[in-house]
């Protein structure tokens, strides 16, 4: 995996804009440099040292069965509900990734202001084309997939994810970069952005983004 260390935001923008024109490329935004590719899914200890993938049917059963009344559209097939689960903060084996360079550049920086961070930029890796013909937990590699828009933050973030075969192993890609951000600059940049609009507002919606905002600007919190 190629690696490069900024100094400026604007190295930044110029590791986004040398990418050649044409390949569909997704990014990925990380609170701290040395956080791998792994899904939330494998990062649990699985309860009871029960395997990884019966905490995962079970935790995915429990959802569907208690989510139903609070949904205005019920998923379709088995990786819509895997992207809903992921999006309210289940464990699964997706990761988030955005179409959108700044946005992943600002769940850089958002946070986490002791250490360094990075954006992770990603071409190359196929999109699944049928989700009704999927089985996400039958995969034999990694896979990108590009959900319906179930709410305006997935909309707003732009965002995409990949569907992991193996939910518990640090992922690895032949057309993997990684720009690392100094956390030395992660409050500038966090201002730049909040001047291009990429802010809490965008990021999420509604009253929990004008109250992340206003918190933000009017304290002296990161």
């Amino acid at each position: 995996m190629e690696i490069k260390e900024i100094k400026k935001f604007d190295e930044l923008l110029e590791a986004f804009e040398s990418q050649k024109a044409g390949q569909n490329f997704v990014y990925r935004g990380v609170s701290n440099s040395k956080y791998q590719l792994i899904t939330s899914l494998g990062r649990c200890e699985s309860a009871m040292g029960k395997p990884i993938e019966r905490l995962e049917i079970r935790l995915t059963k429990l959802f569907k069965e208690s989510s139903i009344p609070y949904l205005e559209h019920k998923p379709d097939n088995e990786l819509e509900w895997l992207a809903v689960a992921q999006h309210y903060g289940l464990p699964t084996r997706l990761l988030d990734w955005s179409y959108n360079p700044l946005v992943s550049t600002y769940f850089a920086v958002e946070s986490n202001p002791d250490n360094d961070s990075a954006v992770y930029i990603l071409s190359g890796c196929s999109t699944i084309q049928d989700p009704y013909k999927t089985n996400p937990y039958k995969l034999d590699r990694v896979y990108k997939y590009r959900p319906p828009y179930i709410s305006a933050r997935i909309q707003n973030q732009s965002g995409v994810f990949t569907v992991h075969n193996a939910p518990d192993i640090p992922w690895e890609h032949d057309k993997l970069k990684k720009v690392v951000i100094p956390k030395e600059l992660k409050p500038v940049i966090k201002k730049t952005l909040f001047k291009y609009g990429v802010n809490q507002r965008l990021i999420y919606p509604g009253l929990e983004g004008v109250a992340r905002d206003l918190k933000w600007l009017e304290t002296k919190m990161f």
